[in-house]
């Protein structure tokens, strides 16, 4: 957390993040909570993520090629504006009465697409602002403000539904995205997005191709892919979890999503004090594993206490997971492909919200919880086979096991 104090440009940009995932967190809150009020359905909850999720899977990797081209602080500014525009139009429908379905529907579709080359951007001016060895710290620095955001957003939001309406939340969420735009209007980055004279399907086939044909890269992006598809689909279900299962309706659903920020704020500022840790991988497969266990004690857990506490230990293991496999995807890609390969990790968020589709069915026919469980065993499986592979996918362990070699050989050899 010092490079808060001592680089006032990240101080800016980390202010921003904040103030945007305020209102993030808060649209996560409700907008799952206003599918499940207009339509009853734990289908149609899931199918809402699912539509975030299909624009976003769609749109991203364009997204990264826009955030090789053009300026990153751009980009981020007119993801915040369709995101603002998308708040205010939910208002006037809810008060006006007027909300539908396909209304809730259409604008996860554009949060999706706002998302699509937002985050990738955000990830990249990371890294350009705080400097390429500091990027470990950066990233938890980024994480530990999102957590905190993740303690305020729910409690707050549950408790605007309650007393005062769903739209009122909204309103929140508009201010929190027009807060951030004002941020980054300030803000100065010190290493701007190179343009290139190539064509833009050029980039995009540059991108695609360097993803597929680098082993690290491939493994990285296939762990998110899993992790995303599996693990993260739980967050569709938590708002059926809090009204069906633990019967604690909007009030509950803030304390849930509060508690897993609460866990995940304590591995960020741990990691974010620490400084660059070698053999990122450990972490990675462990964080891993962690959160699809957690997943399945919250599952089966009918206690709001002791959900609170399995979904604060989720997040707290899979906070570490996340810091790390951003720190291995940002380090060790070329800086004029680094927006284009974060686009792919951007799209597998994407499969977090398409997941809500093969979720919510699953819900709707055994029960949320066993949706829950399915998802958090996949996660642990698939951590199991990649711990098997560390080594390529962490330079540094890589680099320890061939001095370890040479080493060896050099022993084996005969004095002369």
């Amino acid at each position: 957390m010092r490079l808060l104090l001592e680089n006032k440009q990240f101080r800016i940009f980390w202010i921003a993040g904040v103030f945007s995932d305020l209102a993030l967190i808060t649209y996560f809150t409700v907008h799952g909570w206003l599918a499940l009020q207009v339509s009853d359905s734990a289908f149609w909850v899931g199918a809402t993520s699912g539509a975030g999720g299909l624009s976003l899977t769609m749109f991203s990797v364009f997204g990264g090629v826009l955030v090789d081209r053009f300026g990153r602080r751009s980009l981020v500014l007119v993801g915040l504006l369709i995101r603002f525009v998308i708040a205010l139009a939910l208002v006037a429908l809810i008060m006006t009465e007027n909300i539908a379905l396909w209304h809730v529907l259409l604008a996860a579709f554009g949060e999706g697409l706002a998302v699509s080359f937002l985050m990738p951007a955000m990830m990249a001016l990371t890294l350009d602002v705080a400097g390429r060895g500091k990027l470990l710290s950066a990233t938890a620095a980024r994480f530990a403000g999102m957590t905190v955001a993740g303690i305020i957003a729910p409690l707050a939001a549950g408790s605007i539904v309650n007393s005062a309406g769903i739209e009122w939340a909204y309103v929140m969420i508009a201010l929190g995205f027009s807060a951030s735009a004002g941020f980054m209007l300030i803000l100065r980055p010190p290493n701007p997005a190179k343009r290139t004279n190539s064509s833009p399907l050029e980039d995009l086939r540059q991108g695609v191709t360097y993803v597929i044909r680098t082993p690290q890269i491939r493994m990285l992006i296939a762990m998110i892919f899993i992790t995303e598809a599996f693990g993260w689909a739980h967050e569709s279900m938590l708002p059926v979890m809090a009204r069906d299962v633990l019967d604690v309706g909007a009030t509950g659903l803030g304390y849930l999503l509060a508690a897993g920020s609460a866990g995940a704020t304590v591995t960020t500022v741990i990691i974010a004090s620490m400084g660059d840790i070698r053999n990122k991988s450990n972490m990675l497969v462990g964080g891993c594993i962690g959160f699809g266990f957690f997943l399945v004690l919250f599952a089966w857990s009918q206690w709001l206490l002791l959900s609170l506490a399995f979904l604060a230990g989720a997040y707290a293991a899979v906070i570490v997971y996340e810091t790390t496999i951003n720190t291995l995807l940002q380090t060790s890609v070329p800086d004029e492909l680094r927006g284009r390969v974060l686009s792919f990790q951007a799209m597998m968020w994407g499969v977090t919200g398409l997941a809500g589709f093969h979720t919510g069915a699953i819900a709707s026919a055994v029960g949320a919880p066993v949706a829950i469980a399915i998802g958090g065993g996949v996660v642990i499986l698939n951590s199991l086979r990649i711990a098997r592979h560390r080594s390529q996918l962490d330079p540094d362990l890589a680099q320890s096991s061939l001095d370890s070699e040479s080493i060896d050989s050099r022993g084996d050899q005969p004095e002369s």
